[in-house]
Order: C-alpha cells, then sequence, then structure tokens
C-alpha cells in the first residue's frame, strides 16, 4: 500500500504524526510531501527521517507574503505536485488542504481532506477535487451547514496528536528553561502575513505585555524573530524546532495567543487558553471554548482572564485531568478512522 500525505503547515504536521508511526509500523510506503514554510522542511525531517518506510519530499514556497501564497505555493505548487506524482504509484491519499485531490482526480485514486475552517478561502476546492472532505468541527455553530461532500467529525484536529492515548507530558522538557510545572505562562505571537490573518495586525501580545503580572516567568515563541527587541528582554525566547513544545504548553499555568491553532492544542491540553486574534467565527475555535477552556477578546476581558489563572499547582493538575478526562470521552480517534478508510480500500 502506498499512501501520500501532502502537509502545508505545523500544525497539520502535528496532526499526522500518529496516524503516520502506525502506517510505518504496518510496511505501508508514506509519501510526505510538505510545503517550504518556515522551519517546516527542517521540523520534518527531524520528526520523519526516523521512520523506515517515509519518503519525504520538500514541495513549493511560502514566504510569508500573500503573492508568495496566490503564486509559489499554490499555482506552482499544483504544477510541480502533477510532474512528481506522475510517475508514483499512489494507493490513496491523505490532507488538510485540496492540490492532492487535483492531482488524485488525473491519477485516480481516493483523496481524503480533514479541515476545520470552512472559511478558508481554498475549503470550497476540496469538495470539489477530493473524494470525501472531513469538518473537524466537533459541532457545526448555528447556521453553518456544510457541503454534501463534506462530512462532520465529533473530533478536532488537534485531537490526533494530544488525545492521551497518543500525547505523554515529558516534565523534564521544562529543564532547559528552568521553569516549573503551572509557575509559568506561554505567550505566542504569529505572523499576519498570511491570508487567515490578512486582516489582523500585528502585534497583539505587545498590546498585553504591561498586563502580564510582575515576576511571572514567560516563555515566549515568537514567529518574526527579527522583532524579539520590542519584548521584554527577560521573557524566555523559544528558537525552533523546539523540543517537545506540547509539554511545555502542558504544564504551564496558561497560554496566550495572537494564533488561533496553539490557543486550541492548549484548551484541549486542559491548559486555561486566551485568544488574541480576531477569528472569533471560525468553527473550530467555537468547538474548543465549547469543549474546553478557550477564552478571547468577546467573551473575556484579558485582564480578568490573566487574574483569574489558577495558582495552586494541585489544583491546576486537578481541573487538567478532570477537563482532558470529559474532552477524550467526548471525542473519536481521528487517527483510528483514517487508518480505517485504507484498510476498507
Amino acid at each position: 500500500m502506498n499512501v501520500w500525505i501532502d502537509i502545508y503547515h505545523m500544525p497539520q504536521l502535528n496532526y499526522y504524526i500518529h496516524f503516520i508511526d502506525m502506517l510505518n509500523k504496518r510496511g505501508y510506503t508514506i509519501y510526505v510531501t510538505v510545503l517550504d514554510r518556515g522551519r517546516l522542511v527542517k521540523i520534518a525531517h527531524d520528526e520523519l527521517d526516523k521512520y523506515e518506510h517515509v519518503k519525504l519530499y520538500a514541495i513549493g514556497k511560502h514566504r510569508m507574503k500573500r503573492w508568495s501564497v496566490i503564486l509559489e505555493a499554490n499555482l506552482f505548487r499544483v504544477i510541480t505536485l502533477f510532474f512528481w506524482a506522475l510517475f508514483k504509484h499512489i494507493d490513496i491519499s491523505f490532507s488538510n488542504g485540496f492540490q492532492h485531490g487535483f492531482i488524485a482526480i488525473f491519477k485516480r485514486f481516493p483523496a481524503y481532506s480533514f479541515h476545520d475552517d470552512p472559511q478558508a478561502g481554498d475549503h470550497h476546492l476540496m469538495d470539489i477535487f477530493c473524494t470525501q472532505d472531513h469538518a473537524l468541527l466537533f459541532q457545526l455553530p448555528q447556521g453553518y451547514k456544510l457541503h454534501s461532500k463534506d462530512k462532520l467529525m465529533p473530533v478536532m484536529k488537534e485531537w490526533a496528536m494530544l488525545s492521551p492515548k497518543y500525547f505523554k507530558p515529558n516534565p523534564e522538557a521544562l529543564s532547559p528553561y528552568g521553569v516549573q510545572p503551572k509557575q509559568y505562562i506561554f505567550l505566542r505571537e504569529v505572523s499576519v502575513g498570511t491570508f487567515n490573518y490578512s486582516e489582523q495586525k500585528s502585534g497583539a501580545i505587545l498590546g498585553v505585555k504591561d498586563l502580564i503580572p510582575a515576576g511571572m516567568k514567560v516563555l515566549f515563541s515568537l514567529e518574526e524573530k527579527h522583532r524579539r527587541n520590542e519584548y521584554p528582554a527577560d521573557w524566555i525566547m523559544l528558537q525552533e524546532p523546539i523540543a517537545d513544545i506540547h509539554s511545555l504548553i502542558y504544564y504551564s499555568a496558561g497560554l496566550v495567543s495572537s494564533g488561533d491553532s496553539m490557543a486550541r492544542e492548549a484548551a484541549l491540553l486542559g491548559v486555561p487558553s486566551y485568544y488574541l486574534g480576531i477569528r472569533y467565527s471560525m468553527p473550530a475555535n467555537a468547538a474548543a471554548s465549547k469543549v474546553a477552556s478557550l477564552q478571547n477578546r468577546k467573551t473575556m476581558d484579558f485582564g480578568d482572564w490573566i487574574k483569574s489563572l489558577p495558582t495552586d499547582v494541585n489544583e491546576c493538575e486537578k481541573r487538567q485531568k478532570e477537563l482532558r478526562d470529559h474532552i477524550d470521552h467526548e471525542f473519536i480517534d481521528i487517527n483510528q478512522y483514517m487508518l480505517n478508510l485504507i484498510e476498507q480500500k
């Protein structure tokens, strides 16, 4: 069995990592194509080179500019993927985008897409080109209606990696930073040079830096590294690839992010999470707010949120376990679902 997985950015690599492990253990050949975006190619090699049956290819470029998204990450990439796949035998493909579906039409293999953003500009192309599209939204917000080829799944994308079945936090990940469990806060500032953040102003974390309690240790993830000197010098800067970033999030007292992906991840890890971006109506964010602890500017004032973070370590851990157990009861195992698509082929 030859399986193709096409990946555009880091959260998608996280989504497929345990699925790839399952496929590798079964001896399937796994073609993985990744978009050259930020540190994704390096991180993909770090994560996947250990697998005997994975063949990894970097195809396309994303320079965090809108023109690059249109030309390099889409138009030129689709053409390159077509020639890349021309002489390969592919039995089935998976992605969180539409480009593999376009190739699948010509090569005549089933293509399955998984998404959590019906508002994305390329979403309708998944419904056009792919065999089946899957909405990883747990529940649809009121007023939303999916395409006939779009199947609602009772799970969120992040759960593929963060389910207790697959993710085991490691407290040793804290040692290099000199922090203790539940005694620091995790901050994430994303670039706004993509379509998803095209209307969002940059520097959302800058706007709240003075509200972070004095003496609170901060682990800081900054996508635009050249802007480091705009933020407090005592914030501990993280350098990608970050070893076991999800353990760093798991043991934090709270997470604040100007991007929604990491905010949702933190919420599903049972960590109080605050999203500083503007994508309030995105269904995945609404789902994370419903099933976990995700707040934003419309649901709670940031100053009130930061003051509400629990300070007792034992109480934090108890709440976290209870919330994680609740989510696990509500969600399905999406990795097993994808494996079943292959084994039923």
